[in-house]
């Protein structure tokens, strides 16, 4: 049951942070405006033109790489740590972001964006193990002693 249960967890983590990536990519892509809520002002063209590229079509590359990795030889494991060591650094970025802009002018917004991005990362690292364990029958050990 629980190897069961691992396996699950380590297949479904890639293709759910795949389809929040794919989401908010196409959002941006379609639709740069969207980041009108951060104040980003996106008035020029060549600027609409670099959200879409830069924001959307990044996401959406990520998207690609978290879903359809498999074909191309990434394991659920590697497609895991991948989403996980982007959500974390997004949203350390986040917070290192907040606190040189001083904490004391934001609304509570970026922390609980970055806590998010944080839980995903986190989840990302424990389906990345899932995933060990499945393969261990249900043990992960990273030691090399073999007693």
């Amino acid at each position: 049951m629980t190897v069961r249960f691992h396996s699950i967890v380590s297949r479904i983590y890639p293709v759910i942070a795949g389809c929040i990536f794919l989401g908010l990519g196409a959002v941006t892509l379609i639709h740069p405006e969207i980041l009108g809520y951060y104040a980003i002002n996106l008035d020029q063209p060549s600027a609409r033109t670099a959200v879409r590229a830069m924001i959307g079509g990044g996401e959406i590359g990520i998207a690609f790489i978290l879903l359809l990795g498999g074909y191309m030889a990434l394991s659920s494991r590697q497609r895991s740590l991948i989403a996980a060591v982007i959500f974390i650094f997004v949203g350390l970025s986040r917070l290192l972001g907040a606190y040189v802009e001083e904490i004391d002018q934001l609304t509570i917004q970026p922390f609980r964006e970055a806590a998010i991005e944080i839980t995903l990362g986190a989840l990302g690292f424990w389906a990345a193990r899932c995933s060990d364990a499945g393969l261990a029958g249900g043990h992960v050990s990273y030691s090399d002693d073999t007693d």
